[in-house]
């Protein structure tokens, strides 16, 4: 009998499974396709043919193109015309070219006045996708003298605001952005719409894998996988324990000394209270974890250590999120599926690792609230001071045996950005918070310790409102603002905002 059949991840032996897509499908997967419209209007030709003021404005049109090939050709798949489309048949031609095309979102830019009839002609054809109306002229500033076909050419703001009266009365969803073919800035938010737009198709090809459950008694966290996958698009693979269990039992005690050595590498600081038996026994762990990912191809995990993990191995699965994150693998704790994909969505934007935390205590003499959890997060990317870090016993004993492995640090301060998502009764929420971390001398409490100032509440006030709105106990946190980022994903998503 022929048993070389191919099988799910649950049960096969080798590598190739018929419930997973392959990571090699995952990452040949396309670039966001962007169409681009620069539009003129053909009546304005026979009314001032000598005055050069046809050729201006479609250079205009043609610099536009050229910009964002420049900023853009190489992350995204840029769709345009050979000519500029000044008519009702250009425009239809280009609609019926950039539905052929697959086009996933559309800019347009109205080099002149243009009635709304002609983009719409377009946009007829190619229903529900993003719309960026890029209100744009050549120049940054207007001059005295300009004369007629100056202002003429500069009157892509009369058409630009019509078409968004037509849109609305329409129901057709557009953003707007403003700016002038002069200036960088109109271009970098471009990017950040295309960027938020890409990430809504990136998300649907990403692979979760929940080792474990939801810890027992979180009903906050608790999340129906249909919904995530409904409305933010990740898949959930269900990993058990023996998936983990299997690779850590057949680790040899060669590859294991070869990654201690690694993990002393990273972490050439002081070592406080750890024994050589723990740093091997957390690293071995930490060691079948990067196979796990590497077998079922995930790109993002939620691991419950504690009565789980831990149990099985007897090793603290702290590290284990470090070396998660060292491979690519985004992680969060305790079956927290909508805050990974949070924190995803935040290493997106951002291109830094934000950190998983809890809200955990506030300080009333300097004015903010202390955030940590347990799990070693990387003291390069966050910690103030690499010299007064230490690797330290695990900070909560659950079922594992001697000291564990933790990082004691406080973090560096600098502007900083946390948000959450929140499963609410009527539907998902953002929610988005900036303000600083804060340098305060570090307690010796085994883990990493962030502390948050939000920019303009106290933080009694600050916690009230957080509470107030129901918000699960875990947050993400990254360095850097990145508010209208997340502003922008949440509009493509079709997600409510609650900024505090």
């Amino acid at each position: 009998m022929n048993d070389n059949f191919i099988k799910s991840f649950e049960i096969a032996e080798n590598d190739d499974f018929g419930d997973i897509v392959s990571k090699k499908r995952k990452n040949d997967r396309h670039r966001l396709k962007v169409g681009l419209l620069p539009l003129s209007w053909f009546e304005w030709w026979p009314m001032f043919p000598e005055s050069g003021m046809r050729e201006d404005i479609q250079k205009d049109a043609v610099d536009f193109i050229e910009i964002m090939k420049k900023r853009f050709d190489d992350k995204y798949e840029l769709v345009y015309p050979d000519v500029n489309v000044d008519t009702l048949n250009g425009a239809y031609d280009m609609g019926t070219f950039f539905a052929e095309k697959g086009v996933e979102a559309i800019i347009i830019d109205e080099a002149t006045y243009v009635t709304d009839f002609i983009p719409i002609e377009a946009l007829d054809l190619l229903p529900d996708i993003p719309i960026i109306l890029f209100l744009s002229q050549c120049k940054e500033n207007l001059w005295d003298g300009m004369h007629n076909t100056d202002v003429i050419r500069f009157e892509g703001m009369v058409g630009t605001i019509q078409l968004a009266g037509a849109l609305t009365k329409m129901g057709r969803k557009y953003r707007t952005v403003v700016g002038s073919l002069e200036s960088d800035e109109p271009f970098d938010t471009i990017g950040k719409h295309l960027e938020c737009i890409q990430l809504t198709y990136d998300l649907k090809h990403l692979d979760i894998g929940f080792v474990g459950h939801t810890f027992r008694g979180m009903y906050d966290i608790e999340i129906d996988k249909t919904k995530v996958k409904g409305v933010f698009g990740p898949n959930v693979l269900y990993l058990d324990i023996t998936h983990l269990v299997d690779i850590w039992k057949k680790l040899s005690d060669e590859e294991v000394d070869a990654f201690v050595k690694e993990i002393k590498d990273d972490f050439q600081v002081e070592y406080a209270g750890v024994e050589e038996e723990d740093i091997r026994k957390s690293a071995s762990l930490g060691l079948a974890v990067k196979k796990m990912i590497d077998r079922f191809g995930i790109e993002a995990m939620t691991l419950l250590g504690q009565h789980h993990v831990e149990v099985a191995t007897r090793a603290s699965a702290d590290l284990s999120f470090y070396v998660a994150e060292k491979y690519g693998c985004i992680t969060s704790h305790e079956g927290d599926i909508a805050n990974l994909v949070m924190k995803y969505i935040l290493k997106h934007i951002s291109g830094k690792l934000p950190v998983f935390l809890e809200w955990t205590a506030f300080d009333a003499d300097s004015d903010s609230l202390l955030l940590s959890h347990h799990g070693v997060v990387d003291p390069k990317a966050y910690a103030n001071d690499l010299s007064k870090t230490r690797v330290t016993p695990s900070p909560e004993k659950w079922d594992f045996t001697g000291n564990g492995f933790s990082i004691e640090y406080c973090a560096k301060s600098g502007d900083a950005t946390m948000a959450c998502l929140l499963d609410a009764k009527d539907g998902w929420k953002l929610l988005i918070s900036k303000g600083q971390t804060i340098e305060l001398p570090t307690a010796p409490c085994y883990a990493p310790q962030f502390h948050f100032k939000h920019d303009k509440l106290n933080v009694k006030e600050y916690v009230r409102r957080v509470t107030d709105e129901g918000v699960a106990h875990h947050v993400c946190l990254v360095n850097g603002d990145y508010v209208e980022e997340l502003k922008l994903y949440a509009y493509y998503t079709g997600i409510e905002v609650v900024e505090i």
